[in-house]
């Protein structure tokens, strides 16, 4: 069998300097290493993700601590629905912060070109999908709860002596200061994918490689949006849940007890729906964007690994 021939390709290493390599039929035009200027940028994008998770996690986590500390009563409920989206903004605002201050070229640029982007050019479209997704369950599940609200804080059905109710619930009470909340982060993200898209090129590196962490950033801004989007949602959920399935469970004298439809199988529903909303909000947010290597990956502009 013949050996399967080989293509030659011209790789530019630096000024006036250029080799010729073999490289496999069909495969792309290889990627000259990025220069200082691309390590310094990827270098500032991996400080600003993980200050913004910092932020993110250190919300989370002292958020509902702080809240504890407040007077008990029903404020207590509203602050500690807003911890994801108060650590959502957290998130973004570090990002914000860091495409703002993203290195200028400095010295001779040899390439600059003008190219107009938009947010669908540089962010994944699944994952943009995802997030816009989360936000609109959130804000259908929190205009039912506030519908079906008693009074903005409970749910109640009738009984043939009076009432049974239940709370907390996220009526409009609890649920209006989370929906502008989700809203607000939504629109934090979709700023900075905006700023992630218009900031200045990579002096000196490869368009591709230069488009690619553009994608990786905007994969990290929104894998932490989706995340307390995804929680959000899940909280509400949750807390409806356990609500609507109370209501709709009774006790007996002797301690039989006895569910009602459709509140407790509504409510178990819910439970189990934000359950798995929270674990897959998880789970994406886990999923790694695709690395920026020294090399732009073969097969295409838009196809970059290490």
């Amino acid at each position: 069998m013949d050996p399967e021939p080989f293509d030659i390709r011209r790789i530019d290493v630096g000024e006036d300097i250029s080799v010729w390599v073999p490289v496999a039929p069909g495969s792309g035009d290889p990627t000259p290493p990025p220069s200082e200027a691309a390590r310094a940028a990827r270098r500032h994008a991996a400080v600003v993700h993980a200050v913004a998770l910092a932020c993110l996690v250190l919300t989370m986590v002292a958020g509902p601590a702080l809240v504890a500390l407040l007077p008990a009563g029903p404020a207590q409920g509203r602050y500690l629905g807003l911890v994801p989206a108060v650590a959502g903004l957290a998130f973004t605002a570090v990002h914000a912060v860091g495409e703002a201050t993203w290195p200028r070229p400095s010295g001779m640029v040899r390439r600059a070109p003008l190219t107009r982007r938009t947010p669908a050019d540089v962010a994944p479209p699944w994952l943009r999908r995802v997030t816009w997704g989360w936000a609109a369950l959130a804000v259908v599940v929190l205009a039912g709860c506030g519908v079906v609200a008693d009074g903005g804080r409970a749910i109640s059905r009738s009984l043939p002596g009076g009432s049974a109710s239940s709370g907390p619930f996220p009526g409009w009470y609890f649920g209006m200061p989370i929906f502008v909340a989700v809203v607000v982060v939504l629109v934090a993200a979709e700023g900075v994918l905006r700023l992630v898209a218009d900031r200045p090129v990579v002096s000196d590196a490869d368009p591709r490689w230069d488009g690619a962490l553009r994608r990786l950033s905007s994969h990290r801004v929104l894998r932490g949006a989706q995340l307390v989007l995804a929680w959000t949602a899940a909280g509400v959920l949750m807390v409806a849940g356990a609500a609507t399935r109370n209501v709709g469970t009774d006790v007996t004298a002797d301690g039989v007890t006895s569910t009602v439809a459709p509140y407790a199988p509504v409510g178990i529903g819910m439970l189990a729906l934000g359950l798995a909303v929270a674990v897959v909000g998880l789970v994406v947010a886990l999923v790694p964007g695709a690395p920026v290597g020294e090399q732009a990956a073969v097969g295409g502009p838009d196809r970059v690994a290490v």
